[in-house]
C-alpha cells in the first residue's frame, strides 16, 4: 500500500515541509511498534533534479526517515517520482475555461503518471492500493493511516475499485437539480484506487487511450464518474459491456468512507470538527467566527409575509439581535425567541426611511460593530455562521465579466451605478445580503452617497438603485480605503450566505429605460428556489417529502431537493460499434488478466466514446 502525496507550487511545496511537523500532532498510526506495509511516496509536477525548493523539500523527509522521527515509523519508507510536466501542462488555475482551458491539464496528467507507474512503470506489482493525498487533504485526526489501511482491505471482499467522498459542500445546493448526475455524485480524486479491481484498470486506460485530448478537457475524477454513471445506468453500450465484463456492482464505485471528507473549496469555520480523519479543503478557506454579540441582522419587510421569516429564527445562526423594519405597521414590538446559540431578541418597529435606503436607516440603527442586511423575502440560512478572517470580514463577490453577472440586468445596475457616484469602475459585484458592513464606516458612507446621490431620485429611475454593497466599495477604494474584507470568488469558493430567498424578490415596476430587476431574473431566480429550503434544520418535515432530501451539515443539516442530478445528458456512441468477443477470464487467471479482458478489446471504441461526452 502507498500513500501518494503531490506538490506542484511553491505554496504546495511549503506545505508539504509543514506537514512534516503537522504529523507529529496527527499521528498517522495507534502503534509505531507495528512493522508497516505502507509506504509514503511524494510525487512531484517538474523535475526533481531541477526545482531546488522541492528536491529540498523531499531531502527534509528523507532526513526524518533516516532519523528515525517518531511518526515515520508508521510507513515503510519513503520514495519519490517527477511526472515531468512541460509548462503548458503544468497548469493548476482552477478559475474555468473562459480564463484558461487547460486548468484540468496538471492534475490529470500528474494523476495518469501516476497509474502509470503502478500499473506498468517503476512501482508495478509493488503495491495493491494507494489513497491520492493531495496538499489539500490535511489529516485531522491521529490514527488516519490506520483507517487508510483498514478501509483498503476492506475494498477487495467488497469488489470496491474506488473509495473516497463526494462533495460535502454547499455551493451546489441552489441548483443541484440541473446539474449532471455524474457531477454531482462524483467522487473527489482524494480517494484510494484499488489497483488490482479491473474497472480501475479501465478507467485509467480509457481516459488515458486519447493522449493529450483527454487532459485538457474534463477533470480525471470527473471523467470517472461520468464513464461509472454511465456503465451503472445503461446509457452506453459500450460501458455497460465493460461494466459487466468487470463483474462491477454497486459498492464498485463507493462514496462509503470515514477515511476522507470532501469540501473542496468551501469556506468553513475552524470550529468545524468533520467525523472524517482526513479533511479536504484548503487551509486558506478556514476562519473564525464573529461572536454574535458583535453583528445585527437587519431585515426590510416585502410584502405582506413575516412570518416565514419569523419562523426560521429559532435555528443555529450567530444573530443574537434582529431588527425588522416594517413599512406598513407603526407599532413597535419586542419578540425573544429561544435558539440553539442563546436567546435571539428581534425588534420590530417602523421604517423611518424609504426602503431602498435600508442600508443607511441601519447604519444609524445597529447598536453593535458590523449589521447584515435581508428582506422578508428571505429566511436564515441556518445552519450557518459569519466567518472572519482576523479582524476582516469574508467579502464574497463574483467578476463583473462573469456569466453569472452579465446575464443579470441587476448586476450590471449595481455596477454601473457605484461607477456614477464614485468614478470608480469595479472588476466586482458584492450582493448586498452577503456583504458584512462596519457600522461606523456606513454612517460616513451613507452621508457622502447622499451627497454624491444629490438631487438624483430612485423613483424616477435616476439612480437604480439605493446605496448597494458596491457603492460601499466603490466609496471605499475612492477614498483610498481597504476593501471591506478579505475577498472570495463564489464562483470559484463555497460561499454559504447568511439568508437565503425563499421566494424571488417582486419585479421592479418604475419602467426604467434600462431594466434593473425585470421578468427574466426574477425568472431565473425562481428556477434556484425550492419548497425544501424552507424546512430549515427540520430533518422529520425534510424527509417525510418525497420531494426533498436531507443532508447533513455542519451542526444540522439542510433539506434539499432530492435529485440525483440532472439526467438528460447521454453518451454518445461511436458509429458501428458492438459487443466485444473476447473471452472472459476464468477464475484461475491473474487480476491482470482479468483486466486487460475488459479493457483492451474496447479500447479503440472508447476514445469515439469519451470525446463525445
Amino acid at each position: 500500500m502507498a500513500i501518494v502525496r503531490v506538490f506542484a507550487t511553491e505554496e504546495e511545496v511549503n506545505l508539504l515541509s509543514q506537514s512534516l511537523t503537522d504529523w507529529d500532532q496527527t499521528m498517522p498510526c495507534a502503534d509505531t511498534s507495528k512493522t508497516s506495509t505502507v509506504d509514503l511516496i511524494l510525487v512531484s509536477s517538474k523535475d526533481l533534479a531541477t526545482n531546488a525548493q522541492a528536491s529540498d523539500a523531499v531531502q527534509t523527509f528523507e532526513e526524518a526517515f533516516a532519523s528515525n522521527r517518531n511518526w515515520t515509523k508508521c510507513f515503510a519508507g519513503v520514495k519519490n517520482m517527477s511526472a515531468n510536466l512541460s509548462e503548458q501542462q503544468d497548469q493548476y488555475d482552477g478559475q474555468g475555461y473562459q480564463m484558461n482551458r487547460f486548468w484540468v491539464t496538471g492534475p490529470n496528467t500528474i494523476f495518469k503518471e501516476i497509474m502509470t507507474a503502478m500499473f506498468s512503470g517503476a512501482y508495478r506489482d509493488m503495491y495493491e492500493s494507494f489513497f491520492l493525498m493531495e496538499m489539500d487533504a490535511v489529516p485531522v485526526k491521529p490514527g488516519w493511516l490506520d483507517t487508510f489501511v483498514s478501509e483498503a482491505e476492506e475494498m477487495p471482499s467488497s469488489n470496491m475499485a474506488i473509495r473516497g467522498s463526494k462533495y460535502l459542500g454547499y455551493n451546489w445546493d441552489t441548483f443541484m437539480k440541473l446539474m449532471p448526475s455524474y457531477v454531482v455524485n462524483h467522487i473527489n480524486g482524494n480517494a484510494i484506487y484499488n489497483l488490482l479491481h479491473p474497472w480501475t484498470r479501465f478507467l485509467y486506460d480509457t481516459f488515458s487511450i486519447q493522449g493529450d485530448v483527454s487532459m485538457d478537457d474534463m477533470a480525471f475524477d470527473v471523467a470517472y464518474s461520468m464513464m461509472t454513471t454511465a456503465a451503472m445506468a445503461g446509457t452506453s453500450a459500450i460501458f455497460a459491456d465493460a461494466w459487466a465484463r468487470c463483474n462491477c456492482s454497486t459498492t464498485t464505485y463507493n462514496s462509503n468512507t470515514m477515511l476522507i471528507a470532501n469540501y473542496a473549496n468551501t469556506l468553513m469555520n475552524s470550529s468545524f470538527e468533520v467525523s472524517a480523519f482526513v479533511r479536504h479543503v484548503s487551509k486558506k478557506n478556514i476562519f473564525e467566527n464573529l461572536a454574535a454579540d458583535m453583528v445585527t441582522l437587519a431585515v426590510a419587510e416585502v410584502g405582506t409575509n413575516t412570518e416565514t421569516f419569523l419562523a426560521s429564527i429559532a435555528t443555529n445562526h450567530p444573530f443574537k439581535s434582529i431588527l425588522l423594519f416594517m413599512y406598513s405597521d407603526e407599532t413597535t414590538s419586542v419578540q425573544v425567541s429561544s435558539a440553539p446559540s442563546g436567546n435571539v431578541t428581534t425588534t420590530i418597529q417602523p421604517a423611518s426611511m424609504e426602503p431602498w435606503m435600508l442600508l443607511c436607516e441601519v447604519a444609524e440603527t445597529a447598536r453593535t460593530s458590523w449589521f447584515a442586511l435581508a428582506s422578508t423575502m428571505h429566511i436564515i440560512n441556518a445552519p450557518v455562521h459569519v466567518l472572519m478572517d482576523g479582524k476582516n470580514p469574508i467579502l464574497p463577490y463574483v467578476p463583473a465579466t462573469s456569466e453569472s453577472c452579465t446575464r443579470s440586468a441587476a448586476c450590471a445596475a449595481s455596477i454601473s451605478q457605484a461607477e456614477m457616484l464614485f468614478g470608480v469602475a469595479l472588476k466586482f459585484h458584492h450582493d448586498i445580503n452577503d456583504v458584512l458592513f462596519n457600522t461606523s464606516e456606513a454612517k460616513a458612507f451613507c452621508a457622502d452617497w447622499n451627497a454624491a446621490a444629490g438631487n438624483m431620485s430612485w423613483q424616477t429611475c435616476e439612480l437604480n438603485w439605493g446605496p448597494t454593497a458596491d457603492d460601499y466599495v466603490a466609496w471605499k477604494i475612492s477614498k483610498g480605503m481597504d476593501v471591506p474584507g478579505t475577498p472570495k470568488d463564489k464562483t470559484r469558493h463555497g460561499w454559504r450566505p447568511w439568508t437565503t430567498l425563499w421566494s424571488p424578490m417582486p419585479i421592479d415596476e418604475r419602467n426604467c429605460s434600462t431594466p434593473v430587476y425585470g421578468q427574466k431574473d426574477y425568472d431565473a431566480i425562481l428556477d434556484y428556489t425550492s419548497a425544501c429550503s424552507l424546512m430549515v434544520e427540520d430533518e422529520v418535515a425534510c424527509t417525510s417529502d418525497s420531494m426533498c432530501k436531507w443532508r447533513p451539515l455542519f451542526e444540522t443539516g439542510v433539506c434539499v431537493f432530492n435529485t440525483m442530478g440532472n439526467e438528460t445528458w447521454a453518451v454518445v456512441e461511436p458509429v458501428g460499434a458492438g459487443t466485444s468477443t473476447s473471452t472472459s477470464a476464468s477464475g484461475d487467471e491473474s487480476e491482470l488478466a482479468k483486466t486487460v479482458s475488459c479493457t483492451l478489446s474496447l479500447a479503440v471504441m472508447l476514445v469515439a466514446a469519451v470525446s463525445t461526452v
